[in-house]
Parts: C-alpha cells; structure tokens; sequence
C-alpha cells in the first residue's frame, strides 16, 4: 500500500508567489500574483494570474475552510506581508518551503577556527538545484527581481514578469511535491512541524515587520547631515588612543584590528581572550569579559557596537519613519532570528534614535536571565532551579567568585551594573564550556583561582553539569540534536565544536520561547513592533495590554521550560511620546555626546535632559 501523502488532509493547496515594488523601509506595492492550486494529491487544478488593479477584495482561492486549505511559498513572510497589504485575511493553515529546507540542511560543520566560511545561500534557487529541479538556466533571476523591486519592471514588459513569477511559482510546487515525499537520499519532512513553524516564520513574522519601530526622522537626517562631527565627538570620548599616531579607529570611523592589538600592549593588557588560530576575539562577550581590566574597554565596545549605524546609514526607513528591519526567522543554527539593519542589532545607546508615539504605551519587555532557566528546566537541576528563582544569578555568581561582600541583591544590582554585565558573560561562558584561562582572563585573577570558581560550579550544580556532557556526548553519537519544545534540528558533521553542542539546548529553547510568545501576541491582537533575542518590542494602547502581554510571555517560559516560571521584567515604558533610553551609563553618555555635539555646533537648539 501506497503511503499516504503528509498533506492528503487538504482539500486544496495553493502555491503563491507575489511580485511588488518596495522602496527601502516600506511596504510592498503589489504588482501581480501567480498562484497553481492543486488538489490533495498534489495535482494542478488551475493557474490564478493577477495583476495590479485586477485583485479582488478577498483571495481567489481558499484559505480558511476549516483544515481543508493550506497555502505554501517560499519565504512565505513576503507573501503574506502582501496578503496584509492588500487587505486579505492569512491563511488558516501555511507550509513554507524554505523553512522546510532550512531544517534539512541545518548543518554544524567540523571545527575549524582558521577557516573563513561564507554562510551558504538558501535562496528558492538554492533549494531546487539541492532537490534535482532544473530549469532556472533560461532566467536572468538577479537582474529581473532587482528592476521589480526598484519600479524598473517596464523595461522587461507585463508578460516577462508574469513568467518570471510563474517559473518560481512551477519550481516551488515541483519542490513542495519532494520536499513531502522525499527525493534520492533526502527523506520526506515532517510536515506536521514545517506547519507549525510556518505560523511563526510566514504569518506571525509578516505582522511583525510590518509593524516597524518609530524613529525621530528628524534628529535621524540631523545626524546624517553633521555625521562627520558627530564620529569625532564620539571617537575623542570612547576611543582610549584618540590622538594616537596609531588610533584605534581613523577619523572616518574605521576599526582596525592590529591597531587596537598596538593599544592592548600600549595599556598593559596581555592576556585579551584569542580564538585557536591564534586571532584576537572581537565578539561582544570577549569585550564584556574585559571590562575589569581597563576602565576604557567598555566604552569601547560600545562605540565599537554603535557607529556602523551613523557611519553606513543602512538602517531601512520608510516613508511613515518606521525601520522595518528583516528578521530572518531561523537564521541560525539554533532557530534563533538573524535580524539585520535594525537599531537592535547596534549598542543599545542607538536606540535612543527611536521615539514613540503619543498615544502609545512602548514597553519593552525581556524574559529574566532566560538561559539559565532553561538551563535548570532542562537538566532538571534543582539547585540551579532554586538558584534562579531567587532573583539574581549573576548576584550568586559573583558572591561564589569572591566579587562582592554584598548580600542584598536588589543593592548590588543597583550598584554594580559593570560588574553583573561580566558576571552575565562569566555565567554563560561557564555553562557553554569555558575554560580555565578564559575564566582567569575574565576575572582578572591567576588561573588557580578561576581553576577553584569552576570547582565550586561544579560541586554546587552537579546535575547541570552531568546533564550538559551527556546531551553533548548523545548528539555526537546521534549526529543530531533537536530543541525539546518544537523539534528544530540540527544535523551535526565530524568533529563539531564542543560548545556549540552544550549550547544548543538554551539557545534553541529561547528561540521556541520567542516564537510561541510571539504567535500568541499577535493572536490576542497585541504585534510587536521588534523581537530581540530574549526579549520583545510592543507598542500598546491601554494598561491591561502590557499586564496581557507580561502573562502571555510568562506562560509561553513555563511552557518551554516544563512549568518552571520565566520571570518577565518591564525593561522600558515608555508613555507620552517619550524616546527610548537604556538604563546602562555608557549608553547615556553616549546618546549626550551625540546631542552635545548638535547644539554645540548649531545643528539643534540646546534641550534639557528630559528632551533628549
């Protein structure tokens, strides 16, 4: 007997592929549609094509008939970001393609720190050629998706792009028909999980980035307009070398790695953490583990993390003063969002360039020390359970490290936010393996004392630690690991890097933490304006909304995280038309070095610090 086909539940299903113009930071401008609805074998019915001006009120096929329908495309956020424009209703049920293919080819290769790797594209194009589909040789695909995109669509003709359209809508049913069946070696994929993914990463991303972050245009083009004065500004105050024939940075704001490697040596710092090639670590954990050993590393870092945004000005804005930053659902290995151009993917003083409506309650909202508690739910570690909910890990840490003599938490907390910023990277590294000189880099302190810190570790989380290699130690034997909640996998070569394995399970459990919360807010009519990592952007009308959306983050935490609460803290509200202002003292004095400069060289009136 024939096995029958994972979506032979399905009355119908509609391949769709939109065309549309799009200005840098706007919406869509819908051009034209092709959509093949098949039947539930997976057999062409009819060919649906549409052109601007030609589109009806509410979608020429089915979508919601109770579980008779599904709708499926490739990067499927873009389809249904067009569906929203054009005033339609998402589709009940959705199957997105390049999930379903992101899932198959969720590599971890072998280890090799001395190798450059250039992530692999996973483009429509990409996937067909994985699944045998030929046929994309007659079509100058780069060049045609440009000049739609950027209005230039004349210059092919109505009926070019229609068979542009329809070639990738023909390749993605061809794809859709192997990617459920299987082709050659590659297995059929679960589409029961492809479809629940797809409710995040199609229906639930499109509300999402639809949505956008209000940023102050103005003070925007201001910065634009004095950029060089403003990159000086910043330099004379965060760059340690500024007027060094060997700076850090050049007047333009370029970082130079073998220049700041001068300044480590010039300062007396001779233990920076190093990759295994050899080459200075420059990502952020590196810097916060330093920031003991000399008080200008942090500042550093933040103007290394910040000016990127003024230099390159790629933040998107539309016309209605909304960054609309792509989020790129499932774009790393561990499910997480890969967002980019966005002012979250900058020092968090950038986001200061954001200002909220007047009749809106901003609030930004993060799940408290959200690894930790998966950390503990996972490993079933009590201690480390109780640990966390006692307020502050960081606080815990810093105690077993002979840091601090302070006992209060909320005290220490309010005191030392440098400190709980290295006791934050100390606690992840530890868990994600760290090793003892690592450890002793961070700390400041001979190796024998970090030696101890890990013993005690150790002795005080045993379970964690025991459960830690045994998931590492079954994935290497499985060649495969999958995040517990909702099955994201990832497919493991030889030789990966250990820590890559032990952080895996809180990684991808944060990821399935964000989807969910995020699912359920825009269910309950509450869509964020911006999803970051461990914590989430909302734009609100009414009080109750932001007590709404406080209950629906923490019960999507207990959910992943098998009934232990993830605490959920109010890291922003903001009320009044009030602009975002981290807490954290670099990135204040940051954001006043900029307007400083303004009203310093006339480009602003000079504002009061409530104003800024």
């Amino acid at each position: 007997m024939q096995r029958p086909e994972p979506v032979d539940c399905f009355r119908s299903v509609t391949v769709v592929d939109f065309e549309y113009e799009i200005d840098n930071g706007d919406l869509p401008r819908v051009l034209c549609m092709v959509a093949y609805v098949l039947d539930q074998n997976l057999r062409h019915v009819r060919t649906i094509r549409l052109w601007r001006g030609e589109f009806p009120s509410t979608p020429p096929f089915d979508i919601d008939i109770g579980s008779d329908a599904l709708i499926a495309g490739y990067s499927l956020w873009a389809e249904m970001t067009c569906f929203a424009t054009l005033g339609w209703k998402f589709a009940a049920h959705v199957f997105d393609l390049h999930t379903a293919y992101q899932a198959t080819t969720n590599l971890l290769l072998p280890y090799n720190p001395d190798e450059i790797r250039k992530k692999p594209r996973k483009r429509l194009s990409d996937a067909c050629r994985a699944y045998g589909i030929e046929g994309w040789e007659s079509i100058d695909k780069e060049t045609i998706a440009q000049d739609i995109g950027e209005g230039r669509w004349h210059e092919h003709g109505r009926e070019a792009v229609f068979a542009y359209c329809e070639e990738d809508v023909r390749a993605s049913t061809e794809l859709l028909c192997r990617q459920v069946r299987g082709h050659d070696l590659r297995p059929p994929v679960d589409a029961d999980r492809v479809m629940r993914w797809s409710t995040y990463c199609a229906k639930t991303v499109a509300r999402i980035q639809a949505r956008g972050m209000p940023i102050d245009v103005p003070l925007w083009n201001v910065v634009q307009e004095n950029k060089a004065a403003v990159i000086r500004a910043l330099l004379q105050r965060f760059d340690p070398s500024w007027g060094h024939t060997d700076s850090i940075y050049t007047p333009e704001g370029e970082w130079s790695d073998f220049r700041f490697e001068q300044w480590l040596v010039r300062a007396g710092i001779t233990a920076w953490p190093r990759l295994q090639s050899g080459k200075i670590e420059l990502e952020g954990n590196a810097f916060r583990l330093m920031y003991s050993a000399h008080p200008a590393i942090e500042g550093l870092h933040a103007l290394r993390d910040s000016l990127g945004v003024i230099v390159r000005a790629r933040i998107p804005i539309g016309r209605d003063g909304r960054n609309r930053p792509s989020l790129f659902p499932f774009g790393t290995a561990t499910g997480r969002n890969a967002q980019a151009k966005s002012l979250f993917n900058a020092h968090a003083a950038m986001r200061s360039f954001m200002k909220f409506p007047q009749d809106s309650i901003a609030v930004y909202l993060d799940w408290r020390t959200q690894e930790v508690g998966i950390a503990a739910a996972r490993s079933g570690d009590e201690t480390l359970a109780e640990a966390y909910r006692s307020g502050d890990i960081y606080h815990s840490l810093a105690l077993m490290c002979g840091l601090t003599a302070e006992s209060d938490v909320k005290t220490w907390k309010r005191n030392n936010t440098g400190q709980r910023q290295q006791m934050k990277a100390l606690q992840l590294g530890i868990s994600y393996g760290m090793g003892v000189r690592s450890l002793a880099r961070g700390l400041n302190c001979h190796s024998l004392i970090a030696s101890e810190v890990i013993i005690r570790h150790q002795q005080k989380f045993p379970r964690f630690w025991q459960w830690r290699a045994e998931t590492a130690q079954r994935a290497m034997l499985e060649r495969h690991i999958e995040s517990e909640f909702d099955g994201w996998p990832l497919h493991i070569s030889n030789s990966p890097n250990q820590r890559s394995l032990y952080n895996f399970p809180m990684q991808s459990g944060g990821a399935e933490m964000l989807r969910l919360a995020a699912c359920r807010l825009c269910d309950a009519g509450l869509v964020p304006s911006m999803l970051v990592h461990d914590g989430i952007l909302l734009e609100l009308q009414r009080p109750e909304q932001v007590e709404q959306a406080i209950a629906i983050m923490r019960q999507a935490g207990a959910e992943v995280c098998g009934g232990l609460e993830i605490g959920v803290d109010i890291d922003q509200r903001l009320e009044r038309g009030a602009r975002y202002r981290d807490k954290r003292d670099v990135a204040r004095k940051m954001w006043d070095t900029i307007m400083d400069v303004l009203v310093e060289i006339g480009a602003l009136p000079k504002t009061t610090e409530g104003e800024r």
